[in-house]
Formats: structure tokens, sequence, C-alpha cells
């Protein structure tokens, strides 16, 4: 059985298993700071609980737990690494904190399943140098160069292939027009 939690601050509502709201409801430290009641909407999303603690010095201690954190430490066994681990969202969705969507991932497979990009030209692993666009991609800390391009979307064509080969179908992938995929299909097709 599924559980939604409002959100304090906004409309939106947290996705959570029965069993996770019988503990953030049940365990007595939660309770006392009203963790649920009390839970917000980060400005990435994210569902916090967030409290300035008075200390006797007169100074104050920011107490913040992310939900999707909390869980994972609680109820998902974490994988050995020499890496810090990080809580992974598996549809991209971090309203979403259902068991079954969070994984402890290492960071760069945290990165590779992101939408955001940064850049002038809108497309990750492109860039542009002079009147060309250059493909670049990361892998194991190398940087492979693909290739330069007369167009933005010619580069993203060929960073997508190149990541799809080495990481798979990620949400990280470029989002392309179909014609213009199409197109680079039939020219790049061996």
């Amino acid at each position: 059985m599924l559980v939604k939690i409002k959100l304090k601050n906004t409309g939106n509502t947290i996705l959570v298993n029965d069993n996770v709201y019988e503990y953030v409801t049940g365990n007595a430290y939660l309770a006392q700071i009203e963790f649920v009641k009390n839970l917000r909407e980060h400005s990435l999303g994210y569902a916090f609980f967030q409290k300035h603690w008075k200390q006797a010095s007169g100074s104050y201690k920011v107490e913040t737990i992310y939900l999707h954190r909390l869980i994972a430490e609680k109820f998902i066994s974490q994988m050995e690494s020499n890496e810090p681990l990080y809580v992974q969202f598996k549809n991209g969705n971090n309203k979403d904190c259902r068991l079954e969507n969070l994984a402890w991932v290492n960071r760069s497979k945290l990165v590779r399943n992101t939408k955001y990009v940064q850049g002038k030209t809108q497309y990750r692993g492109v860039s542009k140098v002079d009147k060309k666009y250059r493909a670049v991609i990361y892998h194991k800390n190398e940087r492979i160069f693909l290739g330069r391009f007369d167009t933005a979307e010619e580069a993203a064509y060929i960073y997508n292939k190149e990541a799809e080969k080495i990481f798979g179908k990620t949400r990280s992938l470029n989002k392309l027009p179909k014609d213009l995929t199409e197109e680079f299909d039939k020219k790049y097709a061996k």
C-alpha cells in the first residue's frame, strides 16, 4: 500500500510505502520533532525537514533531514564502495520516495541519470569551438574526443550514440527532433 504525504509549504505530495510511513510516524525522535507535519519542498523538489535549534550559547544549530536519504539509510542496503554514495530516484521523480524507486549510486551514475544540461548549446557533451561544435564524453575520468561537427544537433547525436554504447540508455541523453535523428541514423549507418 502507498501513502501520500502533503508538504507543508506547497500543495504537492510525496509518495511513500506504508512501512516507511509507519516508520517516520512511529519513530520516537521523528514524532517528537513532528517530522511528517513539517516536511517541506526544497527548491530542487526534494522533501526535507529543517529546524534551527537554539543552543545554550545563543547560537543556532541547523538540523536538515532529507526524506529520500532517511528512507534509503533505513530500508535500502548500500553497496560496498570506496566512493561516496548518493540516493537516486530511478524514475527521475523526486516526489516518488517508494522503496522500489530509490537506489544507492556513485556520483558518476547519479549525474548520468539527470536531465540537467549546462552550456550555451543546451546539449550535454557539446560545446562550440570557433564555428564548429565539438562532442566530448567522459568515462572513467578520461576525456574522449568524438569529433567536430557543423551543427550542435549532429554533435549531440554523436554524443548520444557513444553514451549509449558506454552507459546504456539513460535520462541524460540529448533530446533531438525525430526527423534529425532519422537523418543522422542514415548518415552514420554502418
